[in-house]
């Protein structure tokens, strides 16, 4: 399968709230990867190709706010969780460098 991501994505793990917008439903989750226009996360929840999320990013020193949506969604082998892929749809410009930040020190790590 071609990989289509236009920004390299890295391998972090971290909190993350969401409230599914086409249900008002709130969970939180944990990241998979990371990258400035995605992410995966793994979740107890199906989530539907083309739903909004409304996402918390809880970052080291910083909560991040922004909007994304689901691109893709597979339930993960012999379990009851998800992976779901999010492709970032609002972050404020403001918040834009504290993922920056986050991805080079994540990228210096590697």
């Amino acid at each position: 399968m071609e990989d289509r991501r236009k920004d390299e994505r890295f391998n972090v793990s971290f909190t993350v709230g969401c409230e599914d917008l086409s249900n008002h439903h709130y969970f939180y989750t944990v990241s998979k990867d990371l990258s400035t226009n995605g992410m995966k996360i793994i979740t107890n929840y199906f989530l539907p190709r083309g739903n909004t999320l409304k996402i918390n990013l809880y970052l080291i020193d910083k909560v991040v706010n922004l909007k994304a949506k689901v691109i893709w969604s597979n339930k993960e082998r012999y379990c009851d969780r998800y992976y779901a892929g999010l492709f970032l749809t609002e972050i404020s410009e403001g918040d834009k460098p504290y993922i920056l930040e986050f991805l080079n020190s994540a990228r210096k790590l590697a």
